[in-house]
């Protein structure tokens, strides 16, 4: 991603830039913008939300929890409401929940032989 242009340039190339541009704007030469990043906040996901959504992706617990990054006993625990998710996790959720399809870069189908 592309934010500030400096990309290829050294970190001293940057500071001199940056030490220009602020002396610039110090003699009315130039103005200086400001760019602000916009965060989304994080979701809040209920007991039930969170089992719902397990059960969209026909999941069990624990392989909703390998998933998301935690035990099958957590996941009971969240969905029994006797612990909350953290902030990463629940990003973790809110992924699964708007795009599907992310489960995909998590999981793969392996095929393995059995034998007889």
């Amino acid at each position: 991603m592309n934010m500030t242009g400096y990309e290829s340039k050294t970190f001293g190339e940057v500071l001199i830039d940056a030490a220009t541009d602020m002396l610039e704007h110090a003699e009315g030469k130039r103005k200086l913008r400001m760019d602000v990043l916009e965060i989304e906040p994080v979701p809040l996901y209920s007991p039930n939300t969170i089992k719902a959504l397990r059960k969209r992706l026909c999941l069990p617990q624990t392989v909703f929890g390998s998933v998301v990054g935690v035990s099958g006993k957590t996941i009971e625990a969240w969905e029994a409401g006797t612990r909350k998710p953290s902030g990463s996790a629940m990003r973790v959720l809110a992924e699964l929940d708007t795009n599907p399809g992310y489960i995909g870069k998590i999981v793969r189908v392996k095929s393995v032989g059995i034998q007889q």
